[in-house]
């Protein structure tokens, strides 16, 4: 499925590999074997959540990670629609309907923040980073927009490209990173 980055199998380093994800096909791939693996926690780092993407199959595969007791966190938002599509304020949001589409599956997601609400988090953080970890065990840093956008019937492989990990230093350095973003709905309105 991946093209390896190590041309020597024998030397590899088992918990320091890297692998490429090349094409939209194969980062859903991906996506869909990390939600239906993940034992603990995984967190999803997309600016955009369409319902092109985030549609009934991958919400469900949602509701059965969440179901094995595996928490969700979507880190979400791009800092430049925030102010104006997205209002932040007092730990929620309003979405300017005018402009909605680029958050059109919010409220599928929020149906999932109400039945799961101690297993699954939307935290609005302002990015155009796209990655997600799973567990402790590997991390995907990615130019495809996973929650935004999916394959089509002709996937041009050169369209995306992503890097698989399982560095434990680069996966606990992503996890603080994105631990530590301030949640931007917190905001007090005055």
């Amino acid at each position: 499925m991946f093209i390896t980055t190590n041309s020597h199998w024998e030397n590899i380093d088992p918990f320091n590999c890297q692998e490429l994800i090349q094409g939209k096909h194969q980062h859903r791939y991906l996506l869909l074997k990390t939600l239906r693996q993940a034992q603990e926690k995984i967190i999803i780092v997309c600016p955009w959540l369409t319902r092109y993407s985030l549609d009934n199959n991958l919400i469900q595969e949602f509701k059965n990670t969440l179901n094995r007791k595996v928490k969700i966190q979507i880190n979400w938002g791009w800092q430049q629609d925030i102010g104006n599509i997205i209002i932040p304020g007092n730990g929620c949001w309003q979405l300017n309907p005018a402009n909605i589409w680029k958050y059109d599956a919010m409220s599928e997601l929020q149906k999932l923040k109400q039945l799961y609400p101690e297993h699954f988090q939307l935290k609005l953080i302002g990015t155009h980073a796209k990655i997600w970890v799973c567990d402790d065990k590997f991390a995907v840093v990615t130019s495809a927009n996973i929650l935004c956008s999916k394959p089509g019937n002709a996937d041009n492989c050169h369209e995306e490209i992503g890097i698989w990990t399982n560095n434990i230093n680069n996966i606990q350095n992503l996890i603080n990173y994105f631990s530590q973003a301030p949640n931007l709905a917190a905001k007090k309105i005055s």
